[in-house]
């Protein structure tokens, strides 16, 4: 009688597995949790930016619209992007039909909010030079089945942190292309692209690189000179000696987690992706508090 029921539980479990396997993974919301600290930090502290630079420079109130407009070809861009790499791995027809759905509904608003922010704002096509070729390397590493590599993690990030001045240049009056940026803008810019480009071989180094010495000591090497060059960008540009001290301050205790976490593990010790996720939370709190810092 006991075998009997562990024999249908067990056989339960694999029809539900069975399911879950069939069911797969959903195209309309990205399961890489650890991407959305990347996707949103950027975008709303550009969006305070872009608010702030409004008010200060008394910009006509349609402003507002254009920010919401970059925003939704941001994130709904991003969406479709997720799914493109869904269906591009599948290789079971009627799977790869459900996750082109998304790629299309995602894609068309995007296009929305790309056309009504250039309608509304003609030399935000300025931005398409930095942004194209970022998005091409994205894409490429995709179709060549290498969405998961760090050259592609690095593209994204990058572009996620493009936001911030595109949504500062949105709030000044008098803007027109990228280079009417502020110097403060452009600092921001880089340290979050360097701060987030460097959560990539860190976690790879927790997850799918794990064990890899030459891997961790790759990390390593980044987050050294990423020290150093957050350093250098906070003694030479007008950030003020509280945002520089505070980017700093974010890029020594990334090193320390980059040499730390992964040494711990080796040890013994449980660092989960949960519990990965929850150790990141002071250093992007402070991170952020650097860039904030730069705009008041």
């Amino acid at each position: 009688m006991a075998t009997t029921i562990q024999e249908t539980v067990s056989a339960g479990r694999a029809r539900r597995g069975g399911t879950r396997r069939r069911k797969g993974i959903s195209p309309w919301v990205p399961n890489q949790h650890g991407a959305w600290a990347m996707l949103i930090s950027p975008a709303v502290l550009g969006l305070i930016s872009g608010v702030t630079m409004g008010v200060r420079t008394d910009a006509p109130v349609g402003y507002l619209a254009v920010l919401f407009a970059v925003l939704v070809a941001w994130f709904f861009g991003y969406f479709a992007f997720f799914a493109f790499g869904l269906a591009v791995k599948a290789r079971n027809p009627r799977r790869r039909a459900r996750y082109l759905k998304p790629v299309y509904v995602y894609g068309a608003v995007a296009s929305v909010g790309i056309v009504g922010a250039l309608l509304l704002q003609p030399e935000l096509a300025w931005w398409a030079v930095p942004f194209a070729p970022l998005v091409a390397v994205a894409v490429g590493e995709t179709l060549a089945g290498r969405g998961r590599s760090t050259l592609s993690g690095v593209a994204t990030t990058v572009a996620s942190a493009l936001l911030y001045p595109v949504l500062t240049l949105v709030g000044q009056a008098e803007a027109a292309t990228p280079l009417d940026v502020g110097l403060p803008a452009w600092t921001s810019m880089l340290f979050l692209a360097v701060y987030f480009s460097g959560t990539i071989p860190f976690v790879k180094s927790m997850i799918r690189e794990r064990g890899n010495p030459r891997y961790l000591a790759g990390s390593i090497s980044y987050h050294v000179v990423a020290v150093l060059a957050v350093l250098g960008m906070a003694l030479l540009w007008s950030v003020g000696w509280v945002a520089g001290l505070l980017m700093v301050a974010a890029m020594l205790i990334a090193l320390f987690r980059a040499i730390y976490i992964p040494l711990a593990a080796r040890a013994g010790a449980d660092w989960n992706a949960k519990r990965l996720g929850m150790a990141e939370m002071p250093v992007l709190l402070v991170a952020c508090a650097g860039v904030l810092v730069t705009i008041y």
